[in-house]
């Protein structure tokens, strides 16, 4: 049996990093693209550490991705491996506010409203394509490769600044292989191909309110959940870490929940 690891200065915990993370965390991935960030696939394995390891458990838009069945499991585990008082923060795409939204660009779309009609194809896209999309990128790639793209300026500040930066390479991929910018015909997606992209980690399986996640956690075993700024956090000095709000002051995932819960001492 392969004994739990201990980190040599456990504190704070960072699941599901990706490339965004900093060196005073412990940090997990299910594919690092850093020799800094651990291997770990949380859908198949429990979290490597002992009970009582971190000051506090953090991880961004990963919750969404995890079936729902998996999720009270999950949420126990960062349950267990914090110490007494501990924080769980976690960010994840705001269901409500993409409702919302949804129906004000309806409404004003339905009188007329050009620039609302723009805004609502956005917001359809963010409520439904991440969920029942069967190829990798979706509607929503798709409708990042227009030129001019409608409501640009609409789709950075809910996305994040990295936006910019993302729409200009799918620019320039699509320039350099305009065959591969065609949407695949349902033809052409077999049963066995779509069930493997659905299962590689893509797509969204839930989505979270203030209240179902809240819920969650309270029903887990946490206590004091409740929801925060992107700019103030229970976890001492979290803000330095840049991970929710970048140095210039901008947030890194504006469209995001931020949720924070404490373990029972």
């Amino acid at each position: 049996m392969v004994e739990p690891v201990v980190p040599l200065r456990p504190a704070l915990l960072n699941i599901g990093c990706g490339s965004h993370f900093h060196g005073d965390w412990v940090n997990l991935d299910v594919a690092p693209r850093d020799s800094a960030v651990m291997p770990h696939d949380v859908t198949r394995h429990p979290l490597p550490f002992a009970k009582g390891t971190f000051d506090a458990v953090y991880h961004s838009h990963v919750l969404e991705h995890l079936p729902k069945s998996a999720v009270p499991a999950f949420l126990a585990d960062c349950l267990r491996v914090l110490k007494p008082g501990g924080i769980l923060r976690i960010a994840i795409p705001d269901l409500e506010r993409i409702c919302r939204l949804y129906l004000e660009f309806l409404n004003r779309a339905d009188s007329g409203d050009k620039e609302a009609a723009d805004r609502y194809d956005w917001m359809m896209l963010e409520l439904l394509d991440q969920m029942v999309r069967n190829e990798s990128g979706g509607e929503m790639l798709r409708a990042l490769r227009r030129v001019p793209l409608p409501a640009e300026d609409f789709i950075v500040e809910r996305i994040g600044w990295e936006a910019k930066g993302m729409i200009a390479q799918i620019r320039a991929e699509a320039a350099a292989a305009p065959q591969a910018a065609k949407p695949s015909h349902p033809a052409t997606l077999s049963a066995e191909a779509i069930g493997r992209f659905r299962q590689s980690g893509e797509v969204h399986q839930w989505m979270y309110d203030r209240f179902s996640l809240r819920r969650l956690l309270t029903d887990t075993g946490f206590i004091e959940a409740a929801v925060t700024a992107a700019s103030d956090s229970r976890i001492a000095g979290f803000a330095a870490y840049g991970l929710d709000v970048e140095a210039n002051g901008r947030v890194r995932k504006p469209d995001s929940l931020f949720v924070e819960a404490r373990k029972p001492i």
